[in-house]
């Protein structure tokens, strides 16, 4: 059998395998690229985290600050109904008896020493919301001082309070008020959008002012008798005896 002709034997030919050292460089250049991404990965990721936590962090703050201004404002709305329960009393114990029955959640008093909701809401959870409604406002409040209509409207769907009052430790008996001051309670709750609820509570011993005064006409007040002079027991100072004349 005659061979093959000589152009055809670029076709038997054996490629030149490439040296070791060519060979490690290849490697070492794919390692290194391989560890440039997996440290841009990471890098990205930290950053990205990072990110997340302080806009959680933000939040947090903004949702704690929401929490405070829903929390005084409950405390201001349980002091007026306070005073108006409170009529003509001199002591508290007829603004409590109309409250109804103490509050029976756990960690809202016990049954020595009882918490009474102020300002009951009806409904199932409790909760007074501070929801508003922008289709029942006026243009006005819709609007700022040029009188540009806002873009948006936060509606505080989010934001609710509950407001409750016991009494003060006067005494062993928590169940009657003795010296006319009580403890005013209100919390304020912010929940997020994953659920996870911010609360801020605030409270205020408040006193009732309804205790019998005596006053009278003249110096009665800076201590002289009822015939408005000083000689008397109520006197500070001994009576002169001095005559004074008079022309």
């Amino acid at each position: 059998m005659a061979p093959p002709p000589p152009e055809s034997w670029s076709r038997y030919a054996r490629r030149p395998t490439p040296p070791l050292r060519k060979r490690r460089e290849r490697g070492f250049a794919l390692l290194a690229a391989l560890g440039v991404t997996l440290a841009l990965t990471v890098t990205v990721a930290l950053t990205v985290r990072g990110i997340t936590r302080e806009a959680n962090i933000q939040g947090d703050l903004r949702r704690q600050k929401e929490a405070f201004f829903a929390a005084e404002a409950g405390l201001a709305e349980g002091r007026e109904a306070m005073r108006l329960l409170l009529g003509d009393s001199e002591t508290y114990n007829t603004a409590l008896a109309q409250l109804g029955s103490p509050v029976s959640e756990p960690g809202l008093g016990s049954a020595s020493q009882p918490w009474y909701e102020v300002l009951p809401s009806g409904s199932s959870d409790g909760w007074n919301t501070y929801s508003l409604t922008p289709e029942v406002m006026t243009p006005g409040e819709l609007s700022n001082a040029k009188g540009e209509a806002y873009a948006d409207y936060p509606k505080q769907s989010n934001v609710r309070y509950r407001v409750f009052v016991h009494d003060d430790a006067d005494d062993a008996d928590f169940t009657t008020d003795s010296n006319r001051q009580v403890w005013l309670v209100a919390v304020g709750e912010v929940v997020g959008s994953s659920g996870r609820p911010t609360r801020s509570v605030v409270q205020a011993l408040i006193t009732n002012d309804n205790a019998l005064q005596l006053t009278g006409p003249g110096c009665v007040n800076r201590g002289c008798g009822p015939n408005n002079t000083f000689n008397n027991t109520l006197d500070r100072q001994a009576p002169s005896t001095q005559t004074v004349r008079f022309f």
